[in-house]
C-alpha cells in the first residue's frame, strides 16, 4: 500500500500552518490523519477541534473508496503476506502463517512460551517474503523486562542468520508504566514512518495495567486506557496491510467456573474483541507446547504441537517426520 505525504496544500480547506502543526504532532501521511479522532488530534496538534474534524473528514475522502465487491476484496487480500511462525503445523493452523494487516493475541500462563514465540517472530519477520518473512524491521514494546538480545542471537545463529543484522533490525522500548506504554504506542506512528517496520510486538499488553489499576473502582479507567492502546495499534495496522501486530496476554483463573479449564484471558471483552486472531499456548512435556486457535475470522478452532529450542519455535520431530513421509 502506498502512502501520501502530508505536504502543504494537500488537504483542501486546511491551512499550511495547521498542516505544519499536525506534522509536528507526528502525523506525516494522509492515511495517518484519516484515522485520527478530532478531540485527540486537536490536543496533540494544538488546533481547534472543528479544524481537526474538517481536516480528518477531507483526509478520509482521499483514502477511502466506499463500498467494493467481495470479489475485489478477495483479490486484494490474496496479495497479503504471511509471516511464518517457524512451525509448519502452526502455520497450517493459521491458514499459512500470521496474515499481514491483522493483529494476533497470544494468551498463556507464565512460562508457557509466549515470549519465546515473540523472540522467534522478531527474527523471522526480517526474512524476505519468499522465505516466510515480512521484508522489514521490528518494533518491540517490553512491559515485563523480557526481551533478551542473547536469545535473538541464539535463534539467528541456529537458523544461519547474521545475529548483528537481526538485532540491528529490532527497535526495543521498555514501558515502565501503563501511561508510558500508551505513549510508546503513540510514538509507533513516527517510528513506522521513519523505519521499515513490519512487525509490532507488545509483551505483554496487560502487565502494567493489571498492576496499576486495582479493584473494581478502577476497572472503567483501566479498560478505557486499554481500549485506547489497542485502537491505536489497530489504526497503524489498518494503514499498512504489509504490517503485523502481535501482543501477548496473561491469564487469570475464573473462581466461578466449577468445571473445565478455569483459565480466561485478562482484559475482559475489550481484549477479546480487539485482535483479529487469538491463540492460546500451554505447556506440554519438556520443551513441547500445545497451541490452540481460539478466534479467527475464517479458520476453524484447532491445535498444533510445537517445540521451543535453539531455533525458537518449530515443529516436533514427529511432525517433521510425518511431513516428510506424506
Amino acid at each position: 500500500m502506498g502512502f501520501t505525504e502530508l505536504e502543504d496544500n494537500i488537504i483542501d480547506g486546511t491551512s499550511n500552518a495547521t498542516l505544519k502543526k499536525i506534522r509536528a504532532a507526528g502525523i506525516h501521511t494522509v492515511e495517518d490523519l484519516s484515522v485520527q479522532l478530532p478531540k485527540d488530534l486537536a490536543e496533540k496538534a494544538d488546533i481547534g477541534e472543528d479544524t481537526a474534524e474538517k481536516a480528518i473528514r477531507t483526509a478520509l475522502s482521499m483514502v477511502t473508496r466506499g463500498f467494493i465487491t467481495g470479489k475485489e476484496l478477495h483479490e486484494e487480500m490474496g496479495g497479503r503476506l504471511r509471516l511464518t511462525t517457524g512451525s509448519q503445523m502452526l502455520d497450517d493452523l493459521l491458514g499459512g502463517g500470521i496474515e499481514s494487516g491483522t493483529t494476533t493475541e497470544v494468551i498463556g500462563r507464565e512460562g508457557g512460551g509466549k515470549t519465546q514465540m515473540m523472540h522467534c517472530l522478531a527474527v523471522l519477520a526480517q526474512l524476505p517474503s519468499e522465505q516466510g518473512g515480512l521484508d522489514g524491521e521490528v518494533a518491540w514494546i517490553d512491559t515485563e523486562d523480557t526481551f533478551r538480545p542473547v536469545r535473538i542471537r541464539e535463534i539467528s545463529e541456529a537458523r544461519g542468520l547474521d545475529p548483528e543484522k537481526i538485532l540491528d533490525g529490532i527497535h526495543v522500548a521498555e514501558a515502565v508504566t501503563s501511561q508510558h506504554q500508551k505513549l510508546l504506542v503513540d510514538e509507533l506512528v513516527e517510528l513506522c514512518y521513519n523505519r521499515n517496520i513490519r512487525l509490532i510486538i507488545v509483551d505483554s499488553m496487560m502487565a502494567q495495567l493489571r498492576g496499576e489499576y486495582l479493584g473494581r473502582g478502577m476497572l472503567a479507567a483501566r479498560q478505557n486506557l486499554l481500549n485506547n492502546i489497542l485502537q491505536n495499534i489497530e489504526k497503524i495496522i489498518r494503514n499498512n496491510k504489509k504490517m503485523v501486530a502481535v501482543y501477548t496476554n496473561q491469564v487469570m483463573d475464573d473462581p466461578a467456573k466449577m468445571y473445565g479449564n478455569p483459565e480466561k484471558a485478562a482484559g475482559g471483552h475489550i481484549m477479546g474483541h480487539a485482535a483479529t486472531t487469538r491463540i492460546h499456548i500451554r505447556r506440554g512435556r519438556r520443551e513441547v507446547r500445545v497451541v490452540s486457535l481460539r478466534k479467527s475470522p475464517y479458520r476453524p478452532d484447532g491445535e498444533a504441537v510445537i517445540v521451543i529450542d535453539e531455533y525458537g519455535i518449530r515443529d516436533t520431530e514427529k511432525n517433521r517426520d510425518d511431513a516428510e513421509d506424506s
